[in-house]
């Protein structure tokens, strides 16, 4: 074998490796989106249960103003240590894969709720996005879950699927509001603690 194989072989090990060597990143952006979304989803349910007395339209609001907000404070909070490993490179592209989907699907559902041009109720509407989007949450996890070799993102993973399938039976009632700020917690504010931590260990 020549030298210039050895190298090529040798670089693809390190390469290889890094997912396993460097401590996953990104932690921040579950704490940071998925509190102000969690607490959203609850505001909605208590808002729409009568147990606080407030305008309907600041419904709306509630979930605008995470996404201004989740901008800036993320640019701010998140760090990129670590980020260019093999392993992060793979998690952030997958998740950016996910945030662009919901995106997609998101915008024009929403859309076409407030012109009138789709009939079903909001928590219909809700209920099944909301379904699809915990799918995608699952399939983030576990795809990181083999790049980096952490096994504890297919706990996440699972978490994901649990909501999900509860995202399916609480379609049409006013506790897929419930099931979204529960999922949320399992499925992001806490792994993503948990990678913050993890991270904070390994520097």
């Amino acid at each position: 074998m020549n030298t210039e194989s050895e190298a090529h072989i040798s670089y693809l090990k390190q390469v290889a490796e890094q997912g396993q060597k460097a401590p996953l990143q990104g932690g921040e952006h579950g704490v940071i989106w998925g509190g102000m979304y969690m607490i959203s989803a609850l505001y909605a349910y208590a808002l729409l249960s009568g147990y606080i007395q407030l305008e309907p339209w600041t419904l709306g609001l509630a979930f605008v103003i995470p996404i201004p907000a989740g901008v800036v404070i993320t640019r701010y909070f998140a760090k990129n240590a670590g980020g260019l490993s093999f392993g992060n490179k793979t998690a952030a592209a997958a998740w950016n894969a996910v945030g662009i989907i919901i995106w997609v699907l998101y915008a024009p559902v929403i859309a076409a709720k407030a012109l009138g041009l789709l009939t079903l109720s909001a928590t219909c509407v809700l209920g099944a996005l909301q379904v699809t989007i915990f799918a995608l949450y699952a399939v983030a996890y576990a795809t990181t879950a083999q790049v980096s070799q952490d096994r504890q993102q297919y706990l996440f993973a699972g978490t994901a699927v649990a909501a999900s399938l509860g995202s399916i039976f609480a379609i049409g009632t006013l506790e897929i509001f419930l099931v979204m700020a529960a999922g949320i917690f399992f499925s992001a504010v806490i792994p993503g603690v948990l990678i913050m931590s993890k991270s904070w260990v390994k520097n």
